[in-house]
């Protein structure tokens, strides 16, 4: 309605200033006075005309500025309300855990016997159930922790980082190094991909037990100080000046193209967010966010839905994390090394909702999000107290939420 208004104001105010390229003597010669049979001294001045045609022009902007400022506050008090979020599930742990099942959710983590020098892989539900996969002597590496979308492959690095372990069903594959892996497992989809039939480590296995997996598997080798992202069949590799995109074809892995990043930026995870395919990166002191798919188009997608203002109000240096084609990442105040979690945020291409978690403050001791595959649930983990300096050393747990979110019962 405001650009019709505008529109109807300039066009009046182009053809009133067209009039003036008409020769004076056209229509004063025939009617003596201002052209319409009126005295010239009865006739209204052009410049007290023009005065009003600019000030009808500059009403009409400003009914058009109000109406504007209105409307998108209203837009903002809606965008502002967070939906409501409630802790449904804590536990005591170390590190790190995960969503990992097929339809009903369950949580995986590793618990380590001091005593007995052993590990066990445990499977959890959201009801408190635990059962034990599997064990193995020594530690696991907590961060390498993988599992395929469906729960049916589970994989991991451990025994001093020189072992590891893909669990296909009821069967354990065992593969050894030569020497242990000094990288750490950075995305979610970094060490096996999504469906379990991609893995990804900078060494050579050998098979030491149980049924040779990976004779089935798509393995990339990479080198020390580069990241595996995998994302759909392809897979992106993080290098010092840009992230490469491999895809198996026949003749094993092939590169396929590359997109540039900063210097001195290391990406820290690659998620599907509905139809777009975004980078985190960061260094230490700011993040930033990368689409590396060619869907974008000329609009900031991120900034018509909303991500990138929230980023600016609240602590940018967070890693967004995603699955099952949702994206999240948590609201930190800015400048507090507490990090105390202000809010959850959960996003596709299309749209993205704000949540504000009932009870108590809580501080998370690592920035990693997991969504359920239903995007009703999401686990963290956070200190047992919030402290003034956080230590890793401190107690923590791991904390399932239910977003109150549309679809969500």
């Amino acid at each position: 309605m405001c650009s019709s208004i505008l529109r109807a104001k300039r066009s009046s105010r182009v053809r009133s200033e067209g009039a003036r390229l008409v020769p004076a003597q056209a229509t004063v010669a025939t009617a003596g006075g201002d052209g319409f049979g009126l005295p010239s001294s009865l006739a209204e001045p052009r410049w007290i005309g023009r005065r009003v045609r600019r000030a009808g022009f500059a009403i009409a902007q400003l009914i058009c500025l109000l109406t504007a400022v209105a409307t998108s506050g209203h837009c903002a008090a809606a965008a502002d309300r967070p939906l409501s979020a409630s802790i449904v599930s804590t536990f005591d742990f170390q590190v790190r855990a995960r969503f990992c099942y097929d339809r009903v959710p369950e949580i995986i983590y590793f618990q380590h016997d001091q005593e007995r020098d052993l590990t066990s892989l445990e499977a959890r539900s959201i009801d408190g159930h635990v059962r034990t996969l599997f064990q193995f002597p020594g530690f696991g590496n907590e961060g390498s922790l993988s599992c395929s979308q469906d729960g049916s492959t589970i994989a991991a690095i451990y025994g001093h980082d020189q072992k590891l372990f893909i669990q296909k069903g009821s069967e354990v594959a065992v593969y050894e190094f030569a020497k242990p892996l000094l990288y750490s497992v950075v995305g979610k989809y970094s060490l096996l991909s999504a469906d379990g039939s991609m893995i990804s480590v900078p060494g050579e296995p050998i098979h030491v037990s149980g049924s040779d997996v990976l004779m089935q598997m798509r393995f990339l080798k990479t080198e020390i100080g580069e990241d595996v992202f995998f994302e759909g069949g392809d897979a992106y590799v993080d290098k010092d000046r840009r992230i490469d995109l491999y895809r198996y074809s026949d003749d094993g892995w092939k590169r396929q193209g590359s997109t540039a990043k900063p210097p001195g930026f290391d990406v820290n995870e690659i998620s599907r967010c509905g139809r777009q395919i975004l980078a985190s990166l960061g260094n230490d002191y700011v993040s930033r966010f990368l689409t590396l798919d060619q869907q974008s188009g000329p609009v900031d997608w991120l900034s018509r839905i909303g991500v990138r203002s929230l980023l600016k109000a609240f602590s940018s240096l967070v890693r967004i994390d995603g699955g099952y084609g949702q994206c999240v990442f948590p609201l930190l105040a800015k400048r507090d090394v507490r990090n105390v979690l202000l809010g959850i945020v959960t996003f596709d291409n299309e749209r993205m909702q704000r949540f504000a978690i009932e009870g108590p403050p809580l501080a998370l001791s690592d920035h990693k999000i997991g969504l359920s595959k239903d995007g009703c649930y999401v686990l963290f983990s956070a200190f047992k107290q919030v402290p003034e300096i956080p230590e890793f050393t401190m107690r923590q747990q791991a904390i399932v939420v239910k977003l109150a979110a549309p679809g969500c019962k």
